[in-house]
């Protein structure tokens, strides 16, 4: 299986609709590993720590440690390093070992998704959470909450940690850039 690293963005803030737009061009049998645009690889070995989950968890959609992050995607935060230098995060042990099971709300800064997993559920391209509103928010939570419900499990690469600027200037509120 191959692991198409992509990072999808809407114009029409439609975010649902980009994942769709992204997975269609992944080839039968491989997977894509989707990441914010402000989500950063800190080791160059990235892509062989990802492949290497990919290959051992084929049935399952993969998440990892990050340094900030909504409050709620408690099983997400690295919460060992509290530092906006990106040096500091530089010194996390990464690569391939364990993996722990996410229950709880999670945050799409970086989804692993075996594509034979999307042709069953793909992304809603409709706002279901804040109708009227573009659909950003929420996108994550609703496809892993119907993935789960499905018996198919999230889980977190343990030995993968990326950095994640979320909202750095603004303590986290600041959603203009989501309008």
């Amino acid at each position: 299986m191959k692991v198409w690293i992509r990072t999808p963005y809407s114009i029409d803030r439609n975010l649902g609709q980009a994942y769709n737009e992204e997975m269609n061009l992944i080839p039968d049998g491989d997977a894509a590993c989707f990441h914010d645009g402000d989500m950063m690889f800190l080791t160059p070995d990235y892509g062989h720590i990802i492949d290497q989950y990919a290959d051992a968890y084929p049935n399952d959609v993969l998440t990892c440690w990050t340094n900030r992050i909504h409050p709620l995607a408690v099983g997400q935060l690295y919460e060992t390093i509290n530092s906006s230098n990106v040096k500091d995060h530089l010194t996390v042990k990464q690569g391939f070992t364990t993996t722990t099971e996410i229950t709880g709300p999670v945050s799409g800064f970086l989804l692993v998704i075996p594509k034979h997993i999307w042709l069953l559920y793909p992304f809603s391209e409709e706002n279901t959470y804040r109708q009227g509103e573009p659909n950003l928010l929420g996108v994550d939570n609703e496809w892993t909450n119907k993935i789960r419900r499905n018996g198919i499990k999230v889980l977190r690469m343990d030995g993968l940690y990326v950095w994640h600027t979320y909202r750095l200037l603004s303590n986290g509120q600041d959603k203009s850039h989501l309008k």
